[in-house]
């Protein structure tokens, strides 16, 4: 990838203390083509299938991933940037309702997320392994360091990825 600002680094950083996140990183690298992956060959009806009233469907989780990359991605850069900010919380149900995940196209929830984990990773991927301990407050959760946030989200998104994949499973076939 070429470097569009001069003398910012990007990934790999060869400082001492840049390689130890890359079991972090790497996860979130992936996130996007991962969830690509899964949704190969997935009609309409498939993508909208919900297993029960109360769950969401497959475009309502990649949504979510996409909103939730945006949100992690501005708590990130505030960390790395300010002195212990303040870390809003967000309602992802509200999200859900405010940005129409059922009325945008798959395509276009797939890009916003491929966007915002890019920016995560060029990000992250330019930390020195002290930055990683940089906190912000979180107003519900307290205290939190990069380092926290980026294994939160590892979690959020397998869990969220392992979701996608069992309702691609439940969802009905197309006739053939």
């Amino acid at each position: 990838m070429p470097q569009s600002t001069p003398n910012v680094f990007t990934y790999p950083r060869q400082e001492p203390g840049t390689l130890g996140h890359l079991d972090l990183v790497e996860p979130l690298r992936s996130l996007p083509r991962d969830v690509a992956g899964e949704l190969k060959g997935l009609l309409a009806a498939q993508l909208t299938f919900r297993a029960d009233d109360d769950g969401w469907c497959i475009q309502e989780v990649v949504g979510h991933l996409a909103d939730a990359a945006e949100v992690y991605h501005k708590r990130i850069y505030m960390m790395s940037t300010q002195t212990d900010p303040i870390l809003e919380p967000y309602d992802p149900d509200a999200f859900a309702g405010d940005h129409a995940y059922l009325e945008r196209s798959i395509e276009d929830l797939l890009d916003r997320l491929r966007y915002w984990r890019g920016e995560t990773v060029q990000l992250l991927t330019t930390l020195v392994n002290w930055n990683w301990a940089r906190t912000g407050r979180h107003l519900e959760s307290g205290r939190l360091s990069i380092r926290q946030i980026v294994e939160h989200m590892v979690e959020h998104e397998a869990d969220h990825l392992a979701t996608i994949r069992a309702l691609r499973a439940a969802a009905p076939k197309p006739n053939t």
